[in-house]
């Protein structure tokens, strides 16, 4: 069986972007040796040191945005906006580790025992993995190697095959830069055994994350006993519009985070529940900015939404949004661009309605561009469909009145609630995380946070 693989231009499917060698067992292996041998090494350079190379990264980062834009468009499909932005958040990823070399501190403690100074330490944890999926090839391996770097481990990086040429990109940036050429390593492809080696391995102290409830299951069942994990699974994401919001303002905001990326976000809304008493209106001011949108080639000008990212993606969706024709009334749909490849992955964005709550459009993560309209009879019932989900990832709610925003925002059952805003998008200081389905538990990314999944602590008690 051949280890060799390759990645596609899903806008021009025949067109090949990189040819990769998926890791064998022996690879993997020898990755996170090699990974343990240089993370001695780096965690013992100073604060400075380290935080003087992580700033590094960022740097050369920034200086290679017009490439990176450009690959991240011909391998993900995104538009070349939303590729640059991607870098840009990317850059600033490895800006804000590099002051976290400074805050890996600890904390000292009155002592029962007379004379005696007892304070904490952190340490790195060693040997973290990084998994990531394609929907954000660059700037979501960032924000997990950025941190775990800052705080002194060593990585072993598994971007998805979709994007393997992105993953090598960062790595070779990384390297560029002038952290040791050992500190991060990459392993391509998905052979089951080579996999289950990477997450088994007795070096791997810290697994970190990105993927479906699937790839999620499989990683918890073949992490070391010892490895902590840190995991991002799926969303059903949700923008509620009450009947007092400023309703063109909440339109402007529900159709990006719904559509952006060709719905292929972790936190882009499927769905969005609307009060009763301004259903049509709000409805018709949806319908128009879908039909405004256009799915073309990324790299076109003007397009709103690339092609969706591969055959398989393309297939499941395509079979979602038939369904929805089938069963549902069509209230709106983009453009599609005459000049695009018809091999390309391409579908237009879709705004349906009178699909009951349990239909499989509404039941499932569409991560696709269609947006479905459910009718609500106030707060209290958005809330109950929002909290009565397995999945609590991102939620956002549009109204002009501070108290229903900040009772939303208490009740909801998610890690991440956006007010007067579009579910997609979240900052770089802050943790991100989903409560429930949506995530393994304890660890959220992001922020300063971010140094508790990657560090342990030890108590010291010292008498002199």
């Amino acid at each position: 069986m051949s280890r060799t693989f390759t990645s596609v231009n899903p806008a021009r499917p025949t067109e090949v972007v990189g040819e990769f060698t998926a890791a064998s067992v022996a690879d993997v292996s020898a990755a996170v040796e090699a990974a343990a041998r240089a993370q001695l090494d780096w965690a013992e350079r100073t604060p400075a040191q380290r935080a003087t190379l992580v700033a590094g990264v960022a740097h050369a980062l920034a200086r290679q945005t017009p490439e990176l834009t450009e690959l991240i468009t011909r391998e993900e499909g995104k538009t070349l906006s939303d590729s640059a932005g991607e870098v840009r958040k990317s850059v600033e990823q490895f800006h804000f580790a590099s002051q976290l070399c400074y805050q890996v501190e600890g904390t000292t403690y009155p002592s029962e025992q007379p004379g005696t100074f007892t304070y904490s330490l952190r340490s790195p944890v060693g040997v973290v993995v990084a998994i990531t999926p394609w929907n954000f090839p660059l700037s979501l391996p960032a924000r997990k190697i950025a941190a775990a770097l800052a705080a002194g481990n060593a990585v072993v990086f598994k971007p998805s095959p979709v994007t393997a040429a992105v993953g090598e990109a960062l790595v070779r940036t990384i390297r560029d830069a002038g952290l040791p050429d050992q500190l991060v390593q990459v392993v391509h492809g998905d052979d089951p055994a080579a996999m289950a080696t990477l997450v088994g391995h007795h070096a791997v102290r810290a697994i970190s994350l990105t993927g479906s409830d699937r790839v999620g299951e499989k990683v918890r069942e073949a992490s070391h006993r010892h490895a902590r994990l840190q995991a991002e699974l799926s969303g059903h994401n949700v923008s509620v519009v009450c009947a007092d919001a400023d309703l063109p303002a909440a339109a402007a905001e529900v159709v990006p985070g719904a559509f952006g990326l060709s719905g292929q976000a972790c936190t882009a809304a499927s769905r969005v529940l609307v009060d009763r008493a301004v259903l049509a209106g709000f409805t018709e001011l949806l319908a128009a900015r879908v039909r405004a949108l256009t799915c073309g080639p990324g790299d076109a000008p003007g397009v709103d939404c690339g092609p969706l990212a591969t055959v398989a993606q393309f297939e499941r969706v395509d079979g979602l949004a038939r369904a929805a024709r089938r069963d549902g009334t069509v209230l709106a749909e983009g453009e599609l661009r005459d000049d695009r490849d018809p091999e390309g992955y391409y579908l237009a964005p879709l705004l349906v309605g009178g699909l009951g709550a349990d239909h499989t459009v509404n039941a499932t993560e569409t991560f696709g561009p269609i947006l479905s309209v459910l009718p609500v009879n106030g707060l209290d019932e958005a809330l109950d469909v929002v909290n009565r989900d397995d999945y609590g990832l991102a939620s956002a709610i549009h109204t002009t009145s501070l108290g229903t925003a900040q009772r939303f925002a208490r009740e909801v059952r998610c890690g991440v609630v956006k007010v007067n805003q579009r579910t997609t998008g979240n900052g770089i200081a802050a943790p991100f995380g989903g409560w429930k389905a949506s995530s393994s538990g304890a660890f959220p990314e992001g922020g300063a946070q971010a140094l508790d999944f990657f560090t342990e602590t030890k108590t010291v008690y010292c008498r002199g």
